[in-house]
């Protein structure tokens, strides 16, 4: 992948997760779907109950529910949303006060997310396409950006970062679950398109993330936790769940 361009990547990028939303049954080299979902600690009491076109197509990297931490009233963006998911637990948890965005690359994907919430009886969440590297909030307007393995997927890491940053409130968070890497990776892995959509081609060593998030103006840094699962089955890819302020 390192031979191609910006655009080209995020074009595979949607087409491949298109692809899991239109047909989340098919062969892919990544986990999909409710099983998945359940081994990473959704709760099934509560998977059991939701309508199966909202747990199919799940791609995340891990569970960020955990350690969300999320208030009632609270503006939140889950940024790469896919079919809504972990926007159904955020918008459950911020209450009818508060407001749920999703964004995601994929039409597709926004499009099913949208019929999930009608599903669901959601009524605060309002989903959207675009780019995480371009996002059309203004400054200052959320007071969390949660994320699911999206950073790995973006050729433009750093720029995804100042944008989370710029469109949070002083004092907001970003909560997100990425894999990181515990040494780099050989320059055929990095080229890859199959270890890209993995989330491994794409992914950076832990400290060289956490620097990007420093420079984009991030304090109070925390690595909450490190996890494997099914996402990692990359020796040196770990799952990493992090909080960060503004």
């Amino acid at each position: 992948m390192l031979n191609r361009g910006p655009e080209e990547i995020k074009k595979l990028v949607k087409d491949k997760y298109s692809e899991v939303s239109k047909n989340p049954c098919g062969v892919f080299n990544f986990p999909v779907g409710k099983i998945f979902a359940l081994k990473v600690g959704y709760p099934k009491e509560i998977l059991d109950n939701l309508p199966p076109s909202l747990t199919e197509s799940f791609t995340g990297a891990n569970n960020p529910q955990p350690f969300i931490e999320l208030k009632k009233g609270e503006v939140i963006l889950d940024l790469g949303c896919g079919a809504g998911l972990d926007l159904y637990f955020y918008a459950k948890a911020v209450g009818e006060k508060g407001k749920v965005y999703g964004l995601d690359i994929s039409e597709d994907m926004a499009s099913k997310a949208r019929r999930n919430m009608e599903l669901a009886g959601i009524k605060n969440a309002e989903i959207s396409v675009g780019e995480s590297d371009n996002l059309s909030f203004n400054n200052n307007f959320l007071d969390v950006v949660a994320s699911n393995g999206i950073y790995n997927l973006s050729p433009n890491k750093e720029v995804v970062m100042r944008e989370v940053y710029r469109v949070l409130k002083p004092g907001g968070r970003t909560v997100f679950c990425e894999i990181v890497l515990k040494d780099p990776l050989s320059e055929d892995e990095r080229k890859s398109h199959s270890d890209w959509f993995r989330c491994i081609g794409g992914a950076l060593v832990e400290k060289d993330f956490l620097y990007l998030m420093e420079k984009a103006g991030f304090k109070n840094i925390e690595v909450i936790s490190k996890t494997r699962n099914a996402r990692t089955g990359h020796p040196l890819a770990v799952c990493a769940n992090i909080r960060a302020y503004k």
